[in-house]
This record gives structure tokens, C-alpha cells and sequence, in this order.
């Protein structure tokens, strides 16, 4: 079995709203591929160029497994018609009628999942199949599931927004956790006991040594800003590996 991180999520805010680019992570076997998350809209070309890396197309996925219902881990579910997509069943009930003040679970998610293969998870940690089990994580959101996949002992934490990005870790405290918070704060702390290699859901895969976060892959994305009607457009990179060789060259 194998986890592939298709790309990371950027744990990046404005003053009044978040990027919304989660990670979207592969979790292959001999049996099966299991998508975990789709990730919003705009990354949908990343998405489909990062399966045909991987020699896949959306039709090699057999499975979806959703974290929770928030927009930007849903809005490419049309691309696997095909595919049995895993709820928990909290989150489905509750995107019924989300929240007038939630602006994280959209009011078309649930139109979305119909005519789909849904199949939903009891609000319970259980095995799905032989080394991969789920992990109840709300606060978050109402509801949140991640998976802990264990491969030769070492066990890889699959925790999507209840670990938002590697800060959580290193604070101690939810960054992102504005359902319930002290119910993110109990699923922070469970998530970090729950492995060795953790995958938050806007950052990159690390590793703890004690308070010291070692990083298993880096990221670059590049912005444009447009000012218009007539000014020039200012792009702008963030490459963590240009940080990295800094550091290490300091």
C-alpha cells in the first residue's frame, strides 16, 4: 500500500477569506484506489495532471473518501461518476440544511451526491479495509473523518482540516476550528497521538521530533494579480524550496 501526495494544500489567508486549496491524497493498493478529497474547482487541471503522472484517469478511481463537506474538498466529485464515495454520516445529514452562518458547507453539496454512489460512515472510528481505518476528527467541521493507513508499522495520519497545517502541531491549539472548538481541539490532540507521518489538510506531509516539524515534500505556486484596467500584472511565487535552501545555506 501506498499514500501519494497528488499536491498540498496552501495554508494561506487573506484579511476576509482562506485560499481554499486543500491536499488531495491517493491511497493505492493492489486492490484499490482511494482518492481522499477532490479539492475545489481551480485545481481540477492539477488534479487530473497529477493522476496521469501517476498513469491514471479519473475512471482508475474506485474509491472517494470524504473528509467532510466543505466546498473546497468536494467540487470535482463529477469527475468520478463511477466511484463508491465514502460520507461520514454526520456530515451527510447536516448538509441537509447546513447553518444559515456556516460558509464552509456549500447549500449544493448535497445535490451533488445525488444519483451517486454514497455509501455513509457511522460517527465511530472502524476499519475499512485490512491496514486502514477511520479516525473521527470533528470541530472542525460537524462531522470530520480522517484515516490512519498503516504501511510496514509506520503509521501515515490522514487528518484533513483538524490539522490545518503543521502550526496546530507545533502550537498545540486548532488554527481553523470555528464549528466547534473545543471539539477540534480533542481531535487535534487525538490525530497527533494517532501516527508518525501526518498530513494536514492545507500543508505539506511532516514528521514531529519533538517541537520540530521535518517536512516530506515541498510546494510551489505561482499568483497573478491583475490590476486593472491598464496596470501591469504582478506575479508572485511561493516555493518553500527557496526557503529550505536558504536556511540551509545560512
Amino acid at each position: 500500500m501506498k499514500v501519494d501526495l497528488l499536491f498540498p494544500g496552501l495554508p494561506a489567508k487573506a484579511d476576509h477569506f482562506l485560499f481554499g486549496i486543500c491536499s488531495v491524497l491517493l491511497i493505492r493498493s493492489e486492490e484499490r484506489c482511494i482518492l481522499f478529497d477532490t479539492g475545489p474547482f481551480r485545481v481540477r487541471p492539477m488534479l487530473i495532471a497529477a493522476l496521469s503522472e501517476l498513469g491514471l484517469t479519473p475512471a482508475d478511481i474506485d474509491i472517494i473518501f470524504l473528509t467532510h463537506l466543505h466546498w473546497d474538498h468536494v467540487e470535482n466529485l463529477d469527475l468520478f461518476p463511477q466511484a463508491r464515495v465514502l460520507v461520514p454520516r454526520v456530515e451527510y445529514e447536516y448538509a441537509r440544511s447546513p447553518a444559515p452562518n456556516d460558509w464552509g458547507t456549500p447549500p449544493y453539496v448535497h445535490e451533488m451526491l445525488r444519483g451517486m454512489r454514497v455509501e455513509l460512515l457511522p460517527d465511530k472510528d472502524q476499519e475499512l479495509f485490512s491496514g486502514i481505518r477511520t479516525l473521527t476528527l470533528p470541530g472542525h467541521s460537524i462531522g470530520l473523518q480522517g484515516l490512519v493507513i498503516e504501511i510496514e508499522d509506520v503509521r501515515h495520519v490522514l487528518a484533513s482540516d483538524a490539522l490545518w497545517s503543521a502550526r496546530d502541531a507545533v502550537r498545540g491549539s486548532p488554527d481553523v476550528a470555528f464549528f466547534d472548538p473545543p471539539k477540534a481541539q480533542e481531535s487535534l490532540n487525538k490525530a497527533l497521538a494517532a501516527g508518525h507521518i501526518f498530513y494536514p489538510g492545507h500543508d505539506r506531509p511532516f514528521r514531529l521530533h519533538g517541537d520540530r516539524v521535518n517536512y516530506l515534500a515541498q510546494y510551489r505556486y505561482q499568483m497573478r494579480f491583475s490590476f486593472q484596467p491598464n496596470g501591469q500584472d504582478f506575479d508572485l511565487e511561493i516555493a518553500t524550496e527557496h526557503a529550505l535552501n536558504s536556511a540551509e545555506s545560512a
